[in-house]
């Protein structure tokens, strides 16, 4: 009979086996075998850890999702300025407005058009152009409502997307990552194709939270149409990684650090993200288009040295940084009043006379928003 290498090799090991077993002391083997077993349950543990952080960050929200501001202790008086503005979403959402949809990898998604009816009665420059307003975590577009019709006061149209997985547009993850912040191009191709000569002539894209990350990934991508004027970020986080590690900063370090591991093997099995993808904070920093960053100084949700460090990044020439004192998360308007619109509205003013195209002059003039980007 012929004996292969490998069949010697699996003859000697078996033999080895045993022997190493009886020259091994009987406590110490005992101690190794339950010492690999607590190592198992401990992996299968952090392992669970992971994935409940992953479902914690990306499953969607069900049912009415129009007033889920995230989890917080806020004033009473915050919560009657939230159920007012299901009030006023409803009369906004009573006058004429468009339901807009595309597909985008089989997913369809969903927005409400709702144009200007007048020109802006004090700044002439202002008209003509459209405010895409993006919600944040398991948010939707009744949470910027009071946005919505501030802008439509000054003769600004206003665009309110449905991210993925934030009904009715469809998806089974939150892309809290915002990896697929380009939907927001094809919104803006969408818009223009569907309104033809009577689209907006410029466009800001106004973020709040996870919208802020958002809106600051588009800004750095070179892709970015050279409609967009400006971006508008308020209470935005740098990176999924760091908000991951700022939301498990109570959990003791042995425990967060593999389950913060984990619940990235997660993300990348489920959703493709990988570790160097881009992120808010090095997208910020390749674009040259107007950017003003807003956040609550009281903010325990997205901590306020995110924005510091976000700000720090950005190298746009016109840029600018506000905190709002006292505002707990996304809810700066609320603190801060009228004065929230007010430097809104005059910022995407500057912004505005940097763009020559709007003025009327030549299309080759425009201003290349993310030159230098790769």
């Amino acid at each position: 009979m012929i004996v292969s290498a490998d069949m010697c090799s699996y003859f000697q090991v078996r033999e080895f086996l045993p022997a190493l077993s009886s020259a091994i002391p009987g406590g110490v083997l005992t101690a190794l075998t339950v010492l690999g077993a607590l190592l198992l349950v401990f992996l299968w543990f952090e392992a669970f850890l992971g994935w409940v952080l992953y479902q914690y960050a990306t499953k969607p929200a069900g049912g009415d999702q129009r007033l889920s501001l995230n989890s917080q202790n806020i004033p009473e008086e915050a919560a009657l300025y939230l159920e007012k503005l299901e009030k006023i979403g409803d009369e906004v959402l009573s006058g004429a407005h468009e339901t807009l949809e595309i597909t985008r990898g089989n997913i369809k998604l969903h927005g409400i058009f709702i144009p200007a009816k007048t020109a802006s009665p004090v700044r002439e420059e202002m008209s003509g152009g459209c405010a895409i307003l993006v919600h944040g975590w398991r948010n939707t577009s009744h949470t910027r409502i009071v946005d919505a019709q501030s802008y439509l006061n000054e003769g600004i149209s206003v665009f309110l997307p449905y991210l993925r997985a934030h009904l009715p547009s469809e998806g089974k993850r939150i892309d809290v990552g915002c990896k697929h912040y380009d939907d927001l191009f094809a919104w803006i191709e969408k818009i223009n194709e569907h309104f033809g000569e009577n689209a907006p002539r410029w466009y800001v894209l106004d973020g709040l939270s996870m919208g802020a990350s958002t809106v600051l990934m588009a800004g750095g991508d070179k892709r970015i149409p050279g409609q967009v004027i400006a971006i508008l970020a308020d209470c935005g986080y740098t990176s999924l990684d760091e908000q991951g590690k700022w939301m498990t900063r109570s959990i003791n370090p042995l425990l967060r650090i593999p389950g913060l591991f984990f619940a990235r093997v997660f993300f990348l099995i489920k959703q493709g993200y990988k570790l160097h993808d881009p992120t808010p904070l090095s997208n910020i920093a390749r674009t040259s288009l107007p950017v003003f960053i807003i956040h609550g100084g009281a903010d325990l949700f997205v901590p306020t040295w995110m924005s510091r460090k976000l700000m720090d990044a950005c190298e746009s020439e016109l840029r600018e940084y506000w905190v709002v004192e006292g505002a707990q998360h996304a809810l700066s308007a609320f603190s801060a009043g009228a004065e929230y619109m007010r430097r809104k509205l005059a910022f995407i003013e500057k912004a505005l006379a940097g763009y020559p195209q709007i003025s009327g002059q030549s299309e080759g003039s425009r201003r290349d928003p993310a030159a230098g980007t790769d």
